[in-house]
């Protein structure tokens, strides 16, 4: 089965240049409890010195947040 190429490996693409921080490394501190950008920065220091990587920051928390909400109920006939 070929990879998926619409999804970056976990943990194989740096977000954030300045801290060398990757995608995996950010997931961790987002499951861990992190729920805003500003948490994130609070606990690993990405998002904090240029900024450039927030919006993939964002796109990671949305991620998770939409993994975390409940699928809607089927209707009932």
């Amino acid at each position: 089965m070929p990879p998926d190429l619409g999804a970056p490996n976990i943990g194989l693409m740096f977000v954030c240049h300045c801290r060398a921080l990757t995608d995996g490394e950010i997931r961790e501190v987002i499951t861990g409890g992190a729920c805003d950008l500003d948490e994130v920065g609070l606990r690993c220091g990405a998002g904090i010195t240029c900024g450039g990587c927030c919006p993939l920051i964002e796109e990671l928390l949305a991620k998770h947040a939409e993994a975390l909400r409940p699928p809607p109920l089927a209707a009932s006939a």
